[in-house]
């Protein structure tokens, strides 16, 4: 078996509160801190180099390796992590923010809501925010216009959350126990049991507090933007995009892979985002990944991706690979041992960190015993 090293205290230095405020636009089921694509980084390349993240999620190890003057690379094939990494990869000015959301405001006028599903009319008041949402939904271009995309971006991080113990509130929505979607069921019952009434809150007001606060950065290491580099981002299957990285950057290009597959039946992404999907125009049933195979499709599929990761990467670059251990297997080593000697690359370690889940955290996953993820361990391959 190859050397485990435990890695907990190497990253865990700095607190995610010491990051860029950008990293939590919004909240991400089973994001890793942004210390921990920092470390890598930091570690393993320049200024200069490309850093690339074939399942980005909210875009953390994108957006650190711009911060930090890499080109950061991102895919995912979620609508959500697309906009939110694309946001991350190609910060717009502040002032052109600004400008268009008061363009937006000044050019509003309330749509009909007839047509919006019941169980987001039950979010939102109706008679201003839920309008307003409906509004930015049909006028934000986020395909063609970077400064929409990042408008819509804010949005996603807004849209619901609970309230302060004030009773004021920085979301839309009504009093939410945290930020992550719980079902439409579990949601009437709770407002049926609380007797919640959604606030009459302005979007346009929210969105702009939540930019400022967003772009009210230190000038410490770990906030600066003076070395940002814009980077890219892509929407399709992690394999695919190999090939698009190829055909973009060509053969032996990318310094550092930094990447966590999603959890293996661990977590449904759409399940716990359909509130913010909506914002996208589709139907929670779209959004079923690759996120939920048996072992041998899934590893296969893995080996498969570290075989084309060994044509882009650069003689001597890494790949970092996060994969969390889940119902009561050890995943990473499994995976190691299926793919090691075809995979094209080589397995320099593995570095192991245990999480410490608290039952909230537990309860909001879903998960039963035996199904939390327990240790994640980090696969550290090279091409040689």
């Amino acid at each position: 078996m190859e050397t485990q090293i435990c890695f907990s205290d190497a990253y865990k230095q700095h607190s995610f509160r010491e990051f860029s405020k950008i990293h939590s636009m919004t909240s991400y089921l089973a994001m890793f801190p942004p210390s921990l694509p920092h470390y890598f980084i930091e570690k393993y390349t320049r200024p200069g180099d490309i850093v690339y993240d074939p399942f980005c999620g909210r875009g953390t190890s994108v957006l650190e390796g711009c911060r930090l003057g890499r080109i950061g690379v991102g895919n995912d094939l979620s609508p959500l992590a697309f906009c939110l990494s694309k946001a991350k990869c190609d910060l717009p000015k502040l002032r052109n923010v600004l400008k268009r959301l008061r363009e937006l405001n000044s050019a509003y006028s309330p749509p009909s809501i007839n047509q919006v599903d019941p169980n987001i009319k039950m979010l939102f008041d109706t008679s201003k925010t839920l309008p307003q949402l409906v509004y930015l939904k049909e006028h934000l271009n986020i395909s063609r216009s970077k400064v929409d995309n990042f408008i819509m971006a804010l949005l996603t991080g807004i849209m619901h959350g609970k309230q302060a113990k004030s009773g004021s509130s920085i979301y839309c929505s009504i009093d939410m126990p945290n930020t992550f979607s719980f079902s439409p069921a579990y949601i009437k019952k709770y407002i049926a049991k609380h007797h919640l009434k959604a606030p009459c809150q302005d979007v346009f007001m929210l969105l702009e507090q939540r930019l400022n606060h967003l772009f009210s950065q230190s000038d410490s290491v770990f906030q600066s933007l003076s070395q940002y580099t814009s980077g890219y981002c892509f929407q399709t299957d992690a394999l695919k995009c190999s090939q698009k990285m190829l055909q973009k950057f060509g053969k032996n290009s990318i310094a550092l892979i930094v990447t966590s597959p999603p959890y293996l039946k661990n977590i449904s992404y759409a399940k716990f985002n359909w509130i913010r999907l909506w914002l996208f125009k589709k139907s929670q049933k779209t959004y079923e990944f690759r996120d939920n195979l048996a072992f041998k499709p899934y590893a296969t599929y893995l080996r498969r991706l570290f075989n084309s990761w060994a044509e882009i990467l650069k003689p001597g670059g890494r790949a970092c690979v996060v994969i969390g251990d889940v119902h009561e297997q050890k995943l990473a080593l499994n995976v190691w041992e299926f793919c090691k000697g075809s995979s094209g690359l080589k397995l320099e370690t593995i570095l192991v960190d245990d999480i410490k889940f608290s039952p909230k955290t537990t309860r909001i996953w879903g998960n039963k015993k035996g199904r939390a993820t327990k240790t994640d361990r980090i696969l550290v391959l090279q091409k040689e």
